[in-house]
């Protein structure tokens, strides 16, 4: 009988060589697999906050009341003043149950204190109308002491936090003459609401276009 012959020294060492190498390449393609799973899982994770943002955002600014309302120095504002950073409005507190809804004070802006890792923040504050809470007329108060509060971060926690790319407001006037207004970035000292209104949360991501009041069941195209 022959004797059965084995596998060389070299061969082994080729073997082997090449076990590894498959060995490390499928745990490689393994670790790359749930890196890809994880950053899929993040990028579905914030579109969806995204989408709730938006969703949320506009049905409360879509609300936003025109009232006319007096500061303590016996000026007249409308209860909307807007820059291209932040809003301040009037409109009715969400709440549960059957009772008419409280107008508030909602206070939207980016905080910057970490640029690395800017906030989105809304903020509100419940509107005392004397002793009827159901009376339209809203006492004199001071209106700069009403933002001031709003933009102390220790005084007033936010009702909303979010880490945003990107937060800027743009508003619409009416259109005039047949002719449809140009964006501006400030909505101050008017006598009535915007037309639209643009927010944009992030450069990759379509603005969101809103029509406040009673303008907001009407649909509108981004001009």
């Amino acid at each position: 009988m022959k004797r059965q012959q084995g596998f060389t020294l070299l061969e082994l060492v080729v073997a082997l060589t090449l076990l590894t190498l498959l060995s490390g390449l499928m745990f490689g393609g393994f670790r790359l697999a749930g890196r890809t799973w994880e950053t899929v899982e993040r990028h579905n994770d914030r579109l969806g906050e995204q989408v709730q943002l938006q969703l949320f955002l506009r049905n409360l600014l879509s609300r936003a009341e025109p009232r006319d309302i007096w500061d303590i120095r016996q000026t007249q504002l409308l209860s909307f003043q807007g820059r291209e950073d932040s809003l301040l409005f009037l409109a009715p507190l969400p709440h549960k149950g059957g009772g008419p809804a409280q107008p508030a004070w909602f206070y939207l802006a980016l905080d910057e204190t970490e640029p690395e890792h800017p906030l989105l923040l809304l903020k509100t504050q419940p509107v005392m109308a004397g002793n009827n809470p159901e009376q339209q007329a809203i006492e004199p108060f001071d209106w700069y002491r009403l933002l001031d509060d709003f933009r102390r971060p220790e005084l007033l926690p936010p009702l909303l936090a979010l880490e945003v790319d990107e937060f800027k407001l743009h508003y619409q006037a009416r259109e005039e003459d047949n002719r449809l207004p140009e964006w501006q970035t400030d909505w101050l000292e008017q006598e009535r609401l915007p037309a639209l209104i643009r927010l944009q949360l992030a450069p990759d991501w379509p603005a969101l276009v809103i029509a406040p009041g009673d303008h907001r069941y009407e649909i509108k195209d981004e001009y």
